[in-house]
């Protein structure tokens, strides 16, 4: 993981500074992604990778994404999961820099917005089942795989960028877009247990019963905002199935506390109006901070998702600082919706 900076950890840290108005640093890793879709090694249609190099400074040519010398094979390696696009990375890009548009103004942002947004609804809108967007791709430049499982999260995500720009543009297709999303993330609703699926398999109509992750009970109330009302016993199943100590897992098998999905449920607390609990939250939260005032991204090694990092390997959290978990602590600090920010 050294030298590697993710695209969504990225896009929340940006919203985050925007949160405190330190713009200068919101500028720039919104600058630094506008630069990453401009200067692709391969790519020149709009899309993101998962990761780059992180720390890298802009100077010239392309966008170096991360990677390693591998000693065994005497070769540059690269990791599947870096190197691939999945749309819940182009999505929060998209936040990010409607967020800053939004607060600060600059066409630029604006403009990779809609490149990115044009290159999902081209590559990734789904027709199976209910309809929605695709994973995205996995691998590397020419022929990269296209995942077609659908996600829930991602679909969340797409609903309210492309609604967003429905409001900036006027524009109709932004506003079939967005419906196209939120049909979809509508249609994972689980009437039995007031819960929300995780998405499809691969099948496009399939519902993947396999994992219940905390971030799509989380994230539907700031996502739908008043539309949402319907679905608000999410929180309650969330309460029930993932809450661990002082905090929540990422999955139902509760074996230790995620601290970004923590801070998750602390700002959909604040938005659904119950501040005893996101007070208790973030008090723990604050605990759990380090000396260099850095949230960890779990409260111990291996702490599970029930989902692979892409390259079959499970992929676990650790107890090491993390600026998902990090940013999301600062946005609820703040007392902002991420996914709205800037907006009317």
């Amino acid at each position: 993981m050294q030298h590697v900076g993710f695209t969504y950890d990225n896009a929340v840290a940006a919203i985050a500074f925007i949160a405190v108005n330190d713009q200068n640093r919101a500028k720039q890793i919104v600058d630094t992604l506008v630069y990453a879709q401009n200067h692709d090694r391969f790519y020149q249609d709009g899309r993101l990778r998962n990761a780059y190099w992180g720390g890298k400074l802009i100077s010239s040519g392309d966008m170096q994404l991360p990677g390693w010398f591998n000693q065994q094979t005497g070769r540059w390696t690269e990791d599947e999961f870096q190197v691939s696009t999945h749309t819940g990375s182009i999505a929060w890009a998209m936040l990010a820099q409607l967020a800053y548009y939004q607060t600060y103004g600059g066409e630029s942002y604006l403009t990779a917005v809609k490149k990115m947004g044009e290159w999902v609804d081209k590559n990734l809108q789904d027709s199976r089942g209910a309809g929605g967007y695709l994973g995205g791709f996995s691998g590397w430049e020419p022929t990269p795989n296209l995942l077609k499982y659908k996600s829930t999260e991602h679909n969340l995500d797409l609903y309210v960028a492309f609604q967003r720009l429905f409001l900036i543009t006027g524009e109709q297709a932004w506003k079939n877009r967005a419906t196209h999303a939120q049909n979809f993330v509508i249609s994972m609703w689980d009437k039995v247990e007031k819960k929300f699926w995780t998405g499809t398999t691969t099948d496009g109509v399939t519902i993947n019963t396999d994992v219940i992750p905390l971030d799509v009970q989380a994230w539907t109330p700031l996502a739908l905002k008043d539309a949402a009302k319907l679905y608000l016993q999410c929180l309650e199943y969330a309460e029930k199935h993932h809450c661990v100590g002082k905090g929540f897992d990422f999955n139902q098998d509760r074996d230790g506390i995620w601290y970004e999905g923590t801070a998750h449920m602390v700002v959909t607390y604040q938005f659904t109006n119950q501040h005893q609990k996101s007070k208790l939250l973030i008090a723990n939260l604050e605990a759990a901070k380090n000396i260099s005032g850095g949230i960890p991204a779990a409260d111990r090694d291996k702490l599970t998702t029930g989902f692979s990092a892409g390259n079959s390997e499970p992929w676990f959290y650790f107890n090491r600082i993390h600026i998902g978990a990090t940013a999301w602590f600062v946005i609820a600090e703040k007392e902002i919706n991420p996914l709205w920010l800037g907006s009317n």
